[in-house]
């Protein structure tokens, strides 16, 4: 669901990108109000492995477009809401701006689309209330499954109004009819796994869970094996992405279908320039390289391990 710059006119991705930085200016001051500072080797693992889990696109089979983890709900329940919104900000801004997944100018929507609406408007509504008085492996899925399913399926509906504001070209009635079905099976697909994941913390690191932080607070001690798990994992799924659905993603397919027979997107010459911007500054454009996935991976990691060292000693 990363958004192409070719999607939205200069005036609705200017006010995305209003929109967006208005959120990450009040996240950044909620955040500092948090013991921020213990959570930064979870903040920085996690951010890798939802950067990795999203490299790997899994197959509709012949419904004929894949789909991929967004992770909004994961990183709000294991940091928090404010804390997951800044961490999927990050992740996106880095995809952007270094492998060309997702336009720049397009940048600010999509993380309103999949970072604001995933994290601070469906989780406070759905998967909070859920899980406010019990927190067991069962109902933490639950939770997780309707949540994410929810966010998805309307994140997507966003980008739907978005690009009808637009006005780029696109016939909205066939956009619609192809963007909802097919981010309804990607939203069922995200589910499963953020429940999943989210069922084998509650079951082995009940403490590292936001809504168990009260409750288990007197537990919450440094989860060097939750940590170890989660940096393995996702440099297997950094290592494992090259095997990747090479189908469209569920917003490539939802264009091409509804572009058959019709005339191409008009593309705005500040558009091209966006293109051109973000050729130009890209790294691996689309993760090109066998390996550029694991090393990206590995990267994240590093940062992280580097930076939460520096911070603890800077606590000392």
């Amino acid at each position: 669901m990363h958004t192409p710059n070719h999607l939205l006119s200069p005036e609705v991705a200017i006010l995305g990108g209003a929109v967006a930085a208005t959120l990450i200016g009040v996240a950044i001051a909620k955040a500092r109000r948090t013991s921020l500072a213990d959570k930064l080797p979870l903040v920085g693992v996690m951010g890798a492995f939802v950067f990795a889990a999203q490299m790997l696109n899994f197959s509709f089979g012949d419904m004929g477009f894949s789909g991929h983890l967004i992770g909004a709900v994961l990183l709000a329940a294991m940091l928090g809401k404010w804390v997951g919104f800044l961490t999927l900000s990050g992740v996106l801004t880095l995809q952007a701006l270094l492998f060309a997944d997702g336009g720049i100018m397009a940048l600010g929507w999509n993380i309103v689309n999949m970072a604001a609406v995933g994290s601070l408007v469906v989780y406070p509504l759905i998967f909070e209330p859920m899980t406010k008085h019990h927190h067991s492996a069962g109902r933490l899925f639950g939770a997780g499954f309707l949540t994410s399913m929810v966010a998805v399926v309307v994140g997507a509906v966003c980008l739907t109004i978005e690009t009808s504001l637009s006005g780029t070209g696109l016939p909205m009635g066939e956009f619609w009819g192809f963007m909802l079905p097919s981010h309804i099976a990607i939203g069922i697909g995200e589910g499963v796994i953020t429940g999943l994941v989210l069922a084998l913390v509650a079951a082995r690191w009940p403490a590292l869970l936001e809504c168990n932080s009260q409750r288990t607070k007197a537990l919450r001690t440094d989860h060097k094996s939750a940590i170890a798990v989660f940096a393995l994992s996702a440099l297997f799924l950094g290592g494992v992405s090259m095997a990747a659905s090479e189908n469209p993603d569920g917003l490539e397919w939802s264009i091409e279908q509804s572009l058959q027979g019709g005339e191409p997107l008009a593309v705005e010459q500040i558009q091209r320039k966006a293109d051109a911007l973000q050729a130009s500054l890209a790294v691996a454009p689309d993760y090109e390289g066998d390996y550029t996935g694991l090393l990206a991976t590995a990267g994240i990691l590093l940062v992280a391990w580097v930076g939460s060292g520096s911070k603890k000693r800077g606590k000392e």
